[in-house]
């Protein structure tokens, strides 16, 4: 199988070296964004991980090979312009598109749900903490979470401090109790893992 990453910075390395660990992919090729890079040849795979941007380089490479490649996109913080295109992609192939792509923040969204059901009544926050390199506020992460808990994006509160991976907190308060779920990110590798998961799945069916 042949693999396109899309980046090639910090998360485009870790992707890299899971895939790399890998024996689906037999090739694998990193590309930038917005750089004339790209490798002829029609992909089996692509993971995008780098920047808002890339979706234009992705869609036209997709589109000039006759589209049918599985894109997974773990990129936030597009513009109206950038999801008008990955709705282009979306005709072309198949995507697999999330904020968060590791097994415990999926298990998160399950829990706050039927927290919420639960606790009826409660009052619910939302709060995120990512490194201090992060552009986007709130996370994207943190938009799905208030989405699914029927929160507006504005009610999550969002910290950017020193080195930290990720973590998103729901709190669900009542009259002198709170409840709170904790999802804590130790490493990047959960994000390409998780993302590599969702490409072979795709790839298999």
């Amino acid at each position: 199988m042949f693999l396109i990453i899309v980046g090639t910075g910090a998360m485009g390395k870790i992707l890299r070296q899971c895939a790399e660990a890998d024996e689906t992919f037999d090739r694998i090729e990193s590309v930038e964004p917005l750089e004339k890079n790209w490798p002829r040849e029609k992909a089996d795979l692509i993971i995008d991980f780098s920047h808002p941007k890339a979706i234009k380089d992705i869609y036209e490479y997709c589109r000039d090979r006759g589209g049918n490649i599985p894109v997974v996109i773990g990129t936030t913080g597009q513009t109206n312009e950038e999801e008008e295109i990955i709705k282009l992609l979306m005709k072309i192939c198949p995507v697999d598109r999330k904020t968060n792509f590791s097994r415990g923040i999926s298990a998160l969204n399950e829990l706050a749900a039927a927290a919420q059901r639960l606790l009826c009544g409660c009052d619910i926050g939302v709060e995120e903490i990512h490194h201090n390199k992060k552009i986007d506020a709130p996370s994207g992460t943190a938009k799905t979470i208030c989405a699914n808990l029927g929160l507006d994006d504005d009610e999550a509160v969002s910290l950017r401090l020193g080195t930290v991976f990720g973590q998103h907190k729901v709190y669900f308060a009542l009259e002198d109790e709170v409840v709170e779920i904790t999802h804590t990110a130790y490493s990047k590798k959960i994000f390409a893992r998780g993302a590599i998961e969702a490409g072979k799945k795709m790839i298999r069916n």
